[in-house]
């Protein structure tokens, strides 16, 4: 049986000076906290570029790369996959939330809305509607870890993690070479994004995440939205980069979690993006910063898999570290780490 320890859905949106807390439940391991979502802007607009995306530079790497035969997962809470600037690039669905493994599109659908906008700022496409995503030819897994309440447990997410290393295949290393990410002829996500947090450790999520980067996953997640009181899990793990978020005007927002874990920083604040039925919506939160570096991984991995180069987690962390934007005091700094990500310094290094 699975336990249930509550985490939380690293979602924080900012209304004025407000923050309106949707819901506050206690629980074994600390309160857990879900605030309320904005959502902004018409359906179907005519495309833009958010503004995330051109900070960090992604219509320039496209020049090179735009993430194809690279798979993302996205853990979260399942998406709309008949979203039309969604639909082309989600390619496999599953629900891990409770007792659940299913690749059932009404069990691993996104009733609230959190996992369909972290999916359109790693894979929107470009056309003529809505907006775009960092790596728009990214194959994305959506695999729901969290109810539609945006509530799960660490035993959920380990699961995910898990089958995402192993793919819609359910075969690690189908191929039999001993390459599992990043091998073209198996269908191990690349990248796996978690914009979730929770302040308590799990043993098994811990195992989970050493296994993935074992076998050349890179781990995202957000830092968390919990400001001076630190990194949450699994962005904590050292084997996990953590993402803090920077609004218009390379700031740290005061929410941003802070601490030694911290590694790189990344849009966060107004972000456009999908959600459910077709609509599109601003958000705030580290949620939505973390899925800006896991584009650009996916966008850097593209281009080293076409190039025929092999790389390993360290060496992807060590050029996102290189080509980042220093915002703050010279060096690493606990607010953003190294700095802003760059997709495309990070691209044309790679």
């Amino acid at each position: 049986m699975k336990y249930k320890l509550s985490i939380l859905l690293a979602v924080l949106l900012l209304l004025n000076t407000m923050l309106p807390i949707l819901a506050i439940q206690p629980s074994a391991s600390g309160e857990v906290w879900i605030l309320a979502p904005e959502i902004k802007g018409p359906p179907q607009p005519a495309q833009e570029i958010p503004w995330g995306l051109v900070r960090i530079g992604a219509p320039d790497a496209w020049q090179t790369s735009t993430g194809l035969n690279v798979e993302v997962a996205v853990l979260d809470t399942g998406v709309d996959k008949n979203h039309p600037d969604l639909s082309l690039n989600i390619k496999w669905g599953l629900s891990v939330v409770g007792d659940t493994y299913s690749e059932n599109y009404r069990d691993w659908r996104d009733k609230n809305g959190h996992g369909t906008h972290v999916t359109g700022t790693i894979a929107a496409l470009f056309n003529d509607i809505g907006v775009v995503g960092v790596g728009y030819n990214i194959s994305i897994y959506a695999i729901k870890v969290l109810s539609d309440s945006g509530f799960g447990s660490w035993i959920d997410v380990a699961e995910g993690i898990y089958a995402a290393v192993y793919g819609p295949d359910g075969i690690l290393d189908s191929d039999g070479d001993g390459l599992v990410a990043g091998d073209p002829d198996d269908d191990a996500a690349e990248v796996i994004s978690m914009s979730l947090g929770g302040f308590s450790y799990s043993a098994e999520l811990d195992e989970a995440v050493k296994f993935a980067y074992s076998v050349g996953v890179v781990l995202v997640a957000a830092a968390g939205n919990e400001g001076d009181d630190g990194v949450t899990y699994p962005a904590k793990f050292p084997e996990v980069i953590a993402v803090a978020a920077i609004d218009s005007s390379d700031n740290v927002p005061s929410w941003s979690s802070k601490g030694p874990e911290v590694e790189l920083a990344a849009p966060g604040v107004d972000i456009l993006s999908t959600l459910p039925n077709s609509r599109y919506g601003s958000y705030s939160g580290t949620s939505m910063a973390a899925p800006h570096v896991a584009g650009t991984v996916g966008l850097v991995i593209a281009k080293l898999i076409s190039s025929g180069v092999s790389y390993t987690v360290e060496d992807i962390r060590t050029l996102l570290r290189d080509t980042a934007d220093d915002i703050g005091p010279a060096g690493w700094d606990s607010e953003s780490g190294y700095g802003v990500v760059r997709a495309d310094l990070a691209v044309a290094q790679a």
